[in-house]
């Protein structure tokens, strides 16, 4: 994670601050009714991250956990969540979108899950490189393809020449002209697939962050900072936060992608910036963010209510990004360590 500096502008105050303490906030978080939230709360958000026993401890109750042990009872083991030969039958609660779920939960990898990734590489990826639900498409879709490559590294795939096939096509939209419009809608800019790409990117590993890929990553970046200039009127619907997501995108995971990339500056590009003040504007004041929409594949928090998934990730893009944020977050996190 980022380190603080002195430039470092804005104030991240956390309920209880005025007392010294995190007042609930991170209590709710590593809650050990919710494995999943504490895993994820553990490993991105303290600093000792994956090698904290307490963080594997936690992931590996997640997948007993009650709402994930259904997801996994639900599983057919030749058409897995979707159809035989259609991962992406289904759609929210298709095959594609499960493991993308299980992945943002933190389960960990298992030979069952290892064979449903199998099944989508093998009936889901575009003859291009790319991911799509229609094969005989022209086109594959940026965010499919996206949200495909981070739930192939979750579980083990990173290396596999086809996750690189799928790299390379990101790249190849992202040098193109016209190659980040969208393939559903006319639009110029597809912002929920640039997001989903930049998040496939930021969750490469550094030995195959390539020069050609954080360019092609840069790019996308710029052109969606560039597009997002008007949360008040035309981009709101960016500011309505969301889990579980499918091709769906927010503010959150924006943030998270970007304060994630090697190369961005997060203190010094103001559009960046700006998107940061946005996220620190809809917090509550408890301190956490709430639910505003979410695929039916997971319905533990209510619309309306606060979501331990968007605060960790709305969290986590603050500490990526360098913000004083984290410098209060990291010391009063150390604190909260402590005491459990």
């Amino acid at each position: 994670m980022a380190r603080v500096t002195a430039q470092n502008k804005v104030d991240m105050r956390v309920p209880g601050d005025d007392q010294g303490g995190t007042g609930d906030l991170f209590a709710w978080l590593l809650d050990t009714s919710n494995p999943s939230a504490r895993y994820l709360t553990l490993r991105d958000l303290f600093e000792d991250g994956e090698a904290d026993p307490a963080a594997a401890q936690a992931q590996a109750r997640i997948a007993q956990w009650g709402p994930v042990r259904e997801i996994l009872a639900a599983m057919h083991p030749e058409e897995f969540w979707g159809r035989f030969q259609r991962p992406f039958y289904g759609g929210a609660l298709s095959t594609q979108a499960t493991l993308n779920l299980l992945a943002e939960l933190g389960v960990p990898t298992s030979p069952l899950l290892e064979a449903a990734c199998e099944h989508l590489l093998q009936y889901g990826q575009h003859p291009n490189g790319g991911f799509a639900p229609d094969l005989s498409s022209e086109e594959a879709s940026l965010c499919y393809t996206g949200i495909a490559i981070r739930t192939l590294l979750h579980f083990g795939f990173a290396g596999d020449p086809r996750l690189e096939r799928a790299f390379d096509y990101l790249v190849e939209r992202a040098n193109r002209p016209l190659g980040l419009r969208c393939t559903c809608w006319e639009a110029e800019m597809c912002g929920w697939g640039v997001t989903k790409a930049l998040s496939a990117f930021a969750a490469l590993p550094p030995a195959t962050a390539t020069p050609e890929r954080m360019r092609a990553a840069h790019t996308m970046a710029d052109t969606i900072l560039d597009s997002l200039s008007d949360l008040g009127g035309r981009d709101a619907r960016w500011l309505e936060l969301g889990f579980p997501l499918d091709y769906q995108s927010d503010l959150a995971e924006l943030c998270d992608a970007l304060a994630g990339l090697s190369g961005i500056d997060p203190l010094g590009d103001a559009r960046f910036s700006r998107l940061l003040d946005a996220l620190l504007e809809i917090r509550s004041p408890e301190g956490w963010w709430v639910k505003s929409f979410g695929t039916r594949a997971l319905q533990v928090e209510r619309l309306g209510s606060p979501s331990k998934w968007i605060t960790i990730r709305a969290l986590r893009a603050l500490c990526r990004s360098g913000r004083r944020a984290a410098a209060t977050l990291r010391t009063l996190l150390r604190d909260e360590r402590s005491d459990t």
